[in-house]
């Protein structure tokens, strides 16, 4: 799914969004006027760059859209850079836009990609967590099979067998001398992917589902405290700086355990 940081333009992002909806967009310019409530001809104009959305109406079209906050925050800015007046305006606009992107992509280019999903596949991967649960196994020699990998999640065959199926469709697994191995060791899921919530979910439950069994090497942190904002986001870069570290210790280790890093950091006071 096309992703609004990648403009510099609310038009042109508002066009490609909606071309890559059922249809390739057919009705959807008349569903957005009803749904902000303006005549489809204005709709016409603003895409035609004769007349720009209002605040108001932009905020409709992020919930028309199904933005995130943080998406949505950065089409308003753009609708407000489109609606300034004067460069000075602009430029401290600009500043904004630019800040907000950097947020947004910093784990995706501080994180390797070497595998790219299309929006069907993701459905489908980001799903349950046996599907990257697998493929991670896969990498791993001792399972290279069906039945030991069934034994070793606690799963039944068939399921396996359907999950193994569709990552060898992808490419994400492939099949040599009869034994099943890795494909692309690493893919991202972006912060913005409409699938994130799905695949924080379905490995949190993984680990909420272990919270009673003992063992010495398992490690379960959880620690709301209070400190200041701009501590706050001293200890949001120091756990990106650790997952880059984490990535360079994975990358060249020799896959022999399966094992699950999740880590929430967010504010909870309003």
């Amino acid at each position: 799914m096309v992703s609004v940081f990648d403009f510099e333009n609310y038009r042109a992002f508002l066009k490609q969004r909606i071309r890559e909806m059922p249809k390739r967009g057919y009705g959807q310019f008349r569903k957005l006027s009803n749904y902000i409530g303006v005549h489809s001809t204005l709709i016409s104009q603003i895409f035609h760059g004769t007349k720009t959305l209002s605040p108001e109406q932009a905020a409709g079209t992020c919930e028309f859209l199904g933005l995130t906050d943080l998406e949505a925050e950065y089409f308003l800015l753009l609708v407000q850079w489109d609606r300034a007046g004067n460069l000075s305006l602009k430029k401290i606009l600009r500043k904004q836009l630019d800040a907000l992107k950097k947020r947004a992509l910093e784990l995706v280019y501080r994180v390797q990609v070497k595998q790219i999903l299309t929006e069907e596949q993701k459905a489908v991967f980001y799903s349950d967590w046996i599907y990257s649960a697998i493929w991670q196994m896969t990498a791993i020699s001792s399972y290279g099979g069906i039945d030991l990998i069934a034994q070793a999640l606690d799963l039944p065959k068939k399921k396996v067998k359907e999950a193994v199926d569709f990552l060898l469709s992808m490419g994400m697994c492939k099949t040599v001398k009869g034994k099943l191995k890795n494909g692309p060791t690493s893919v991202h899921l972006e912060s913005f992917s409409p699938w994130i919530r799905s695949h924080h979910m379905n490995w949190r439950q993984k680990a909420m589902e272990g919270l009673h069994e003992e063992e010495a090497a398992k490690l379960h942190y959880t620690c709301p405290l209070t400190l200041s904002k701009s501590d706050a986001l001293k200890l949001r870069d120091l756990i990106v700086k650790f997952i880059e570290q984490v990535n360079k210790v994975v990358d060249p280790s020799p896959s022999e355990e399966l094992h699950c890093l999740n880590i929430d950091w967010f504010k909870i006071d309003k």
